[in-house]
């Protein structure tokens, strides 16, 4: 089942500027008021060294908890960045300084328990909007899978590239869009975004909705809310045994239950995520795409001593098979195992490795049972034609086997009556009489 989560970034800052400049928007309106920008985020449910997923599929889980997100502030309709100006009485802000230029956010933290809130600058700065022009708003997260670099200000940030249709890098004037290179593991949960007006902002914008966002729609009301969508797809797993010898129930109690020690999952992992574009609404297979080969994603899980979902997961700890007390139970109890394992999407079939370990006796006379390392191999698919989806989560179930004692039943076959055989040779000197065994019919059940 497809859900998204939308999270409401509010951007708290801005550098203060005016200039002669700057001029009205064509609203016939004049404020020399400064408008602070307020970004707001907002995330769609789901359907790491990451920290997992961000929210979850249902109301309670579905809640921000302070992650690092990435805000554009581009002149509306292009790629080129939103700049303040330099008054000429004063130089209060310099030529060319832009306003949120790959500007690190936070998404509301855990205390808040919101899925739509108001996000804040990492380096508490507090924006405003220039005077004059209408901007579009970009949001990104991308966790650890990005590569960073400095932004000529002593700023480390994802290494974002402008780049034309063909991805050859121009500059800002002649882009398209702007792109960054992504390496996942399965613990990054990579999600993009664009602010886009409410119906609400639309009406309280009156007969210049084309406005949004700029200052004249802030005296609105109207300010951004980036709506960030989940790119992967998502795995969750629960495990179970298939028989009672797997789960250390078996009669002869010579093997103790399976343990899950690992769960990967072959995936394409090197990807171009585009976190700005000009152009018509791009859909989620086209925002981010993969390319390379597929390599193995291990299953990690959330720390037990974690404060919130923004630490980094740790890996896995091995979950033991149990088995029901119900005794008529054909199968042993579901176990949920690890946090979620974001794949690339758009494959029809994803290659799943499950390492698991079983003590067994291995002699009658030993005292001890002895580890033996396992290894069950499937593949996650659907009908094998529908591919898995961005955005949307799937439930894996794995019924685990674990080691059967061979037990080997040796069966005596009785001799047959092959007949009787008698010679005389007085009688019949070359030749002996053979005698036909008696056949006892089988007993004709009533």
């Amino acid at each position: 089942m497809k859900k998204m989560f939308f999270f409401a970034l509010a951007a708290a800052g801005m550098l203060t500027a005016c200039s002669n400049d700057d001029t009205l928007g064509g609203n016939g309106e004049q404020n020399a008021s400064e408008q602070q920008i307020r970004l707001g985020v907002a995330s769609s449910k789901v359907q790491t060294r990451g920290t997992g997923t961000v929210g979850g599929m249902t109301d309670a889980e579905n809640k921000w908890a302070g992650q690092t997100l990435w805000v554009y502030m581009l002149q509306k309709g292009s790629m080129e960045l939103g700049y303040y100006k330099t008054p000429d009485d004063a130089a209060t802000a310099a030529v060319g300084t832009a306003v949120f230029d790959n500007k690190e956010f936070k998404a509301p933290n855990t205390a808040a328990s919101t899925v739509s809130g108001l996000a804040t600058t990492a380096d508490g700065a507090i924006a405003y909007y220039p005077v004059s022009g209408n901007y579009d708003f970009w949001g990104y997260r991308v966790d650890d899978a990005v590569t960073l670099v400095d932004n000529g200000n002593g700023v480390m940030v994802p290494d974002v590239k402008t780049v034309d249709d063909t991805d050859v890098e121009v500059g800002e004037g002649e882009a398209t869009k702007r792109v960054v290179a992504i390496k996942i593991n399965g613990s990054q949960d990579i999600m993009a975004g664009k602010a886009v007006p409410s119906s609400t902002d639309s009406t309280n914008l009156g007969t210049y909705k084309d406005n949004s966002y700029s200052a004249y729609a802030a005296r609105k009301g109207v300010q951004p809310n980036i709506t960030f969508n989940h790119l992967l797809t998502r795995f969750t797993f629960e495990v179970r045994a298939g028989s009672k010898a797997t789960a250390g129930a078996g009669a002869s109690g010579n093997t103790e239950a399976v343990r899950v020690q690992g769960i990967s999952v072959e995936s394409l992992t090197d990807g171009k995520l585009t976190v700005a574009y000009k152009g018509e609404t791009k859909k989620a297979a086209d925002l981010l795409t993969f390319t390379g080969n597929a390599s193995p994603l291990k299953l990690q899980q959330r720390s037990t001593t974690a404060v919130d979902n923004n630490d980094p997961l740790v890996a896995l700890e091995e979950v033991a098979l149990t088995w029901p007390a119900d005794a008529d139970a054909t199968v042993g109890d579901v176990l949920p195992v690890g946090e979620a394992l974001l794949v690339a999407p758009g494959q029809t079939e994803y290659p799943l490795t499950i390492a698991l370990a079983q003590k067994v006796k291995k002699n009658t006379t030993a005292a001890d049972k002895e580890d033996m390392d396992l290894e069950q191999k499937a593949t996650i698919k659907m009908d094998g034609v529908k591919a898995f989806e961005p955005g949307k989560s799937y439930k894996v179930t794995i019924t685990v086997y674990g080691l059967e004692e061979i037990e080997v039943t040796a069966t005596l076959v009785p001799w047959a009556d092959g007949g009787s055989i008698d010679i005389d040779d007085d009688r019949d000197p070359n030749n002996g009489k053979y005698t036909e065994p008696t056949v006892t019919p089988e007993p004709i059940e009533p």
